[in-house]
């Protein structure tokens, strides 16, 4: 009897011991499984490039697993953790950017961002859309968003005689009001605005760009005029300001009210349109006198923060 209870004591030892084996080979086996399973994910395939758990998180955050699995095989890329946390970076344009990129690695990512937001990775007026009407006074017109030929603003006003030089002029109410506003300001610090050009036909627009064509030649003309129906002035919203002292396109530029602009126009909802800094963006050099009204918000904004209105646009609204 005590054989017997020896040889079942033996045998259940026997049975746990080999329970324990086998619990702990499976364990193995799964951690085995998991490692090699883990191996051929992204994520471990991530670490291996160099990027670290935060760059993961950014990646994800921002990129689909088709993009991810696709960034995954080759080296950490800092232009793309850069790009994706760009400011203004917008999700659709994704391959765009880093499409843009490959073809000028020595461009920073705020020039790339730059310049596919404002469709400058592609020619002017080959790159076409219409320009959204319903966007009222914030409505984008430039080198790729074009005004149908009949395009008339229903808010049209007279300009008084008393603001302007040269022939007769209108301009949309909400851009005249906001016009009388700052004009009576720069007043009280000596300085005497007076209007050159407000709104102009398609027609108006065409004779314009003709002449600077057939004068100097087409490159010089698009530097300088926009094309008819893509100009900013057959919106109704674009005002070219002088003052009584300084009335050409050469000495406006340092004069007191040119500075004065500078400093308050975006109080009143107006910006200076081409600036020095930004023609390849625009497509327009400098015009110290070109000041296009979008509001006092959305001044305010690009007063603040050195982007023109086409990437405002195109982050803002369009997106």
């Amino acid at each position: 009897m005590k054989k017997t209870k020896l040889k079942l004591k033996k045998q259940v030892w026997y049975f746990v011991g080999a329970f324990v084996i086998t619990i702990a080979l499976i364990m193995i086996g799964i951690k085995a499984y998991e490692t090699y399973t883990y191996h051929k994910t992204d994520e471990y395939h991530l670490l291996q490039a160099g990027y670290t758990e935060d760059d993961i998180k950014i990646l994800k955050s921002y990129l689909n697993k088709e993009e991810i699995s696709k960034i995954a095989t080759s080296k950490k890329d800092l232009f793309l953790l850069k790009l994706l946390q760009d400011e203004y970076f917008i999700k659709d344009y994704f391959d765009r950017y880093m499409t843009y990129h490959r073809e000028n690695e020595s461009l920073s990512v705020r020039n790339v961002v730059s310049i596919i937001n404002t469709n400058t990775d592609h020619s002017y007026y080959t790159y076409d859309f219409d320009t959204n009407l319903e966007d009222d006074y914030l409505m984008l017109v430039n080198k790729y968003y074009h005004l149908n030929e009949d395009y008339v603003p229903d808010d049209l006003v007279e300009i008084s005689n008393q603001y302007y030089y040269g022939e007769n002029h209108k301009i949309r109410k909400i851009v005249y009001d906001a016009f009388i506003d700052m004009w009576n300001e720069a007043q009280k610090d000596g300085i005497y605005l007076i209007i050159n050009s407000s709104y102009r036909t398609y027609q108006e627009q065409q004779e314009v760009y003709d002449f600077y064509k057939d004068t100097y030649g087409t490159t010089y003309a698009d530097q300088i005029a926009a094309r008819p129906g893509y100009s900013e002035h057959q919106t109704g919203l674009a005002l070219d300001i002088f003052s009584k002292e300084h009335t050409t396109s050469t000495n406006f530029k340092d004069s007191p009210a040119h500075l004065w602009l500078k400093e308050n126009a975006y109080r009143y909802g107006f910006i200076q349109r081409y600036d020095e800094n930004t023609q390849d963006l625009t497509g327009f050099t400098e015009e110290a006198w070109h000041w296009r009204y979008v509001g006092i918000e959305v001044a305010t904004y690009l007063h603040k923060h050195a982007i023109t209105y086409d990437e405002y646009y195109t982050y803002f609204i369009l997106n």
